[in-house]
């Protein structure tokens, strides 16, 4: 027998794994029901079993009303519009193997305050990631949607209170496809004393396509045909970094 083939097989290392592994177990902020599927679905994807906390999931009291981008989803009412996403919602976390947590925030759209309850909203942010002790907690960079930015400045002050969880924001899909939304968000944060850092995970399969197709109602009020935009744009991640004497 050739000396070579008595030797045990080096195993490559799989930096997928290893980033998986890293980061489990893994939250992922939502602020509507299909944000973290289009702007995370291949990471949720790779790492089974992570937490999806979506907060604008709340039905207005009057769930007869009928705004215009609920409409323009083919809705006829608020109600039926939040009914209809929240179970789009559990089709795409399934088919992600992902398990969904829902706060029951009003929509901006259903309020006319809606920077009411911040307060509210953080300490509820934070005492639910306090109790599930994850490794890692994922929230929006907060490019364009008042809703995005709302969550992202939220998680972007409370994030020092948990220092033993590792922070990233993603770019927000489909608001990321313009660059210069990015580059202002990184330099207003720089200038609150947050940095940001990319965060190249290479390798990631593109696992969230049936995910994606799950929210149907979305595509309509996009003006989308499918999901092949969605899936079209990549997933980006930064680390973030905070300096308690901006804060």
């Amino acid at each position: 027998m050739p000396e070579s083939s008595s030797l045990a097989c080096a195993v490559a290392p799989d930096p997928v794994a290893d980033f998986a592994t890293a980061l489990s177990p893994l939250i992922v902020v939502s602020p509507h029901y299909d944000d973290a599927v289009f702007s995370c679905g291949n990471l949720l994807s790779a790492i089974p079993q992570s937490t999806v906390m979506t907060v604008f999931t709340g039905r207005p009291r009057d769930a007869r009303i009928l705004t215009d981008w609920d409409r323009r989803c083919g809705f006829s009412s608020a109600g039926e519009a939040m009914r209809v996403r929240a179970s789009e919602n559990r089709e795409a976390l399934d088919a992600l193997r992902a398990v969904g947590v829902d706060l029951d925030f009003l929509d901006s759209q259903y309020v006319q305050r809606p920077d009411h309850g911040s307060d509210f909203l953080a300490d509820t942010l934070a005492a639910m990631i306090a109790q599930a002790q994850p490794s890692a907690v994922f929230f929006p960079l907060g490019l364009f949607h008042e809703d995005h930015v709302r969550v992202s400045n939220v998680l972007m002050l409370i994030c020092h209170r948990i220092p033993s969880v590792q922070w990233f924001a993603y770019e927000d899909i489909p608001y990321s496809k313009r660059p210069e939304r990015v580059g202002s968000r990184i330099a207003e944060l720089l200038d609150r004393g947050i940095v940001a850092t990319p965060s190249h995970v290479g390798g990631l399969k593109e696992g969230k396509a049936r995910a994606v197709e799950a929210y149907r109602s979305q595509f309509r009020g996009l003006g989308y045909d499918d999901g092949q935009p969605v899936l079209h744009q990549h997933e980006q991640y930064w680390r973030l970094q905070c300096n308690m004497e901006f804060l």
